[in-house]
């Protein structure tokens, strides 16, 4: 075809930017090799049959994965598309593609992310597609494009990774400087092993993604159409510093949509000043009552709809009491009703009124091009619902709040017996789970509050602990094999005196020959009875992606029928612990209600910071669960803990 080339890449002896390989994967390892041989820096594979396929495909893609590191060549794939840029007019890929100088960089681990983002919504101006993350992964892509200037808005389609620490990091330093928007797909079982065999990736808890997503101030889209919408939002819109909407509607229905769409994204709407109302009320019937939402209808049949919407808008904008607003307007279908267009009204005072952000929804017959009109100049946003428009709203307002917060870490506090000393406890375990008297000992190091203990191998030091901690007592056998006591007759509550005490030995012991003969009974724990407070779950895990995670949730022997759970990734802030609180729908209850006092939610959030200072420092911990640690309306009792290390 007239173009000169090569058999071997050695042959070329020119420099080389980049190295794009499509070829059967076997001889792809000595390709890249070749390449560094060469000195090229970067590598595009894009061929699958990697992580993604069989057992060969997973010892080829190691093979690269070793090359990256040992060479110091970078790559990208492989089972990838590879990249495009809009801006250089530049692409690797093998299907044809839309340009669009959009400065919206899109990361993702599909081609079909990567197709749709360039073809049919016209929002990428660059993209990379990861493919199987063999070495270049999103925390590269993310760190990339917050340097890149050209870039605005990130987007990333996310079904898994390995590196999940780097990329939270990576993420938390970027978002203070660009908006992230991330899709995180393969939620479901079924999904996600439909993923990992896709790209070869860890995908993860969920749950631990969006927690990781809320820590990092990364916006979590749960559909392509979300992340459209919040695009457009960053784009078009200034920072909403409030959530006050103030709402100018030719229709009552549409005020009452936007009101019901208001609660659930935690906007408010808001209450116009009596200077905005005086002013809309000279262009309205005496009849009709002003107020937010504010409908126009009955004053544009007067007056004329482009003056009416004018006056309104500006006067609603100048109100200091309204964040932001919702307008709605028509989208003329026919000629004859081309007065009914306020587009250029609209764009007139979103240009006077910088600060605001302002969305509209359009009806009609012919909204496209009103649309593309409206928008033009990035000055305003249209969404095709009032709730998508109020949802927008809100994830603004979130936005500008993750931006203004200032993050505080709890200093480093004094651990009672020493780090080293408590380590060292650590390693008397049994099959990899530490006994409870040295979890109580750990807790305790760490300043979390636990219940008076004592630890028992006959009856009468059981009596004896008993008489020293004081009636009513709970008896619990301890056994390495045995977690949930209730579960197998392993525990006895509430025993007011010494002959309960001896009833409840003795049934303990028929309960175990009985439900659990295998268990290796070492002994019996009493403890103090706590006859108040509420039950929470406060725990740790060392998370395959995120390292140490927080747990806070509804304790006691309902908590895994409740799944009422929040998680953070270690450390937590002194905003984190309490996000993590809020989450749960338990938080209402330890609020108070119908006239209970509150728990104690400060110590609440003190021992989240412990646990997360504790799974931080004990690399050893595998997790850690309290439950029940029961909460009062001061103070607060670890009532049971379990402690698991990691198998050597």
């Amino acid at each position: 075809m007239g173009m000169k080339s090569y058999k071997d890449i050695r042959e070329i002896g020119k420099p080389v930017d980049i190295a794009i390989i499509s070829t059967p994967r076997e001889h792809i390892p000595r390709i890249v090799e070749d390449s560094a041989h060469v000195g090229i820096k970067g590598v595009i594979v894009i061929p699958q049959g990697f992580a993604d396929a069989d057992e060969e495909g997973k010892v080829l893609q190691g093979r690269l994965t070793r090359i990256a590191c040992d060479k110091g060549i970078r790559i990208l794939g492989p089972n990838t598309l590879g990249v495009i840029n809009a801006f250089s007019g530049f692409t690797s890929s093998f299907i044809l593609l839309r340009k669009e100088k959009v400065p919206v960089g899109v990361i993702c681990q599909s081609g079909i992310f990567f197709v749709g983002s360039s073809l049919f919504t016209g929002m990428m101006g660059k993209g990379i597609d990861l493919g199987n993350s063999c070495d270049i992964d999103f925390a590269d892509a993310i760190e990339y494009f917050g340097e890149d200037k050209q870039i605005e808005v990130i987007f990333a389609h996310i079904e898994g990774m390995r590196a999940g620490r780097r990329f939270f990091e990576v993420a938390k330093r970027v978002a203070h400087r660009k908006p992230i928007i991330a899709l995180k797909t393969a939620q479901s079982q079924q999904g996600a092993t439909v993923a990992q065999s896709h790209s070869g990736s860890l995908v993860g808890d969920h749950e631990v993604f969006e927690a990781s997503f809320k820590q990092a101030g990364v916006i979590s889209a749960h559909d392509p159409e979300e992340v459209l919408d919040y695009t457009k939002a960053f784009l078009n819109l200034p920072p909403m510093k409030g959530n006050m909407v103030g709402v100018i509607t030719f229709s009552g229905a549409a005020g009452i949509i936007l009101i019901d769409a208001f609660q659930k994204y935690g906007l408010v709407l808001a209450e116009l000043s009596p200077r905005t109302i005086r002013s809309i009320k000279t262009l309205s019937p005496r009849w009709m009552s002003i107020q937010n939402p504010l409908d126009i209808w009955p004053a544009l049949m007067k007056h004329g709809l482009a003056n009416v919407y004018s006056i309104a808008l500006s006067e609603v904008l100048e109100d200091p009491g309204v964040d932001e607003v919702i307008c709605t307007a028509v989208a003329p279908g026919l000629p004859e009703q081309a007065y009914l267009d306020v587009t250029k009204v609209i764009k007139e005072k979103a240009n006077s009124f910088p600060k605001k952000p302002i969305v509209v929804w359009l009806y009609g017959g012919k909204i496209h091009p009103v649309v593309e009109k409206l928008e033009e100049g990035r000055k305003v946003a249209s969404y095709p619902t009032l709730p998508r428009a109020a949802r927008v709203l809100s994830t603004l307002h979130g936005r500008y709040q993750f931006l203004k917060q200032t993050l505080s870490y709890p200093p480093r506090f004094p651990i009672k017996g020493g780090k080293r000393n408590i380590q060292k406890k650590v390693t008397g375990i049994w099959n990899n789970k530490v006994d409870e008297k040295t979890a109580y000992a750990l807790l305790e190091g760490y300043g979390i509050p636990v219940v008076k203990s004592r630890y028992c191998q006959e009856f009468s030091e059981v009596m004896k602990a008993a008489k020293e901690i004081g009636y009513p007592v709970v008896l619990k056998v301890s056994s390495p094999q045995i977690s949930h006591k209730t579960e197998v007759g392993g525990i006895a509550l509430d025993l007011k005196g010494p002959t309960d005490l001896k009833e409840a030995y003795d049934s303990l012991l028929v309960s175990m020959k009985k439900k659990v003969s295998q268990a290796q009974l070492d002994g019996f724990i009493v403890q103090e009875m706590v006859l108040r407070g509420k039950e929470v779950i406060l725990g740790g895990r060392r998370d395959r992606q995120f390292g140490p995670i927080l747990i806070f949730g509804a304790g006691g022997i309902y908590t895994e029928v409740w799944k009422d759970i929040s998680y953070g990734i270690a450390p937590l802030s002194s905003q984190d612990d309490r996000r993590m609180i809020q989450e749960t729908r338990y938080s209402q209850i330890l609020g108070g209600i119908r006239g209970e006092k509150g728990c104690d939610i400060n110590l609440l959030m003190d021992c989240l910071l412990r646990l997360s200072r504790l799974m931080l420092d004990m690399e050893e911990i595998q997790e850690i669960d309290i439950n029940p640690f029961v909460i009062f309306s001061e103070g607060g009792l670890t009532v049971d803990a379990r402690v698991i290390v990691i198998k050597t």
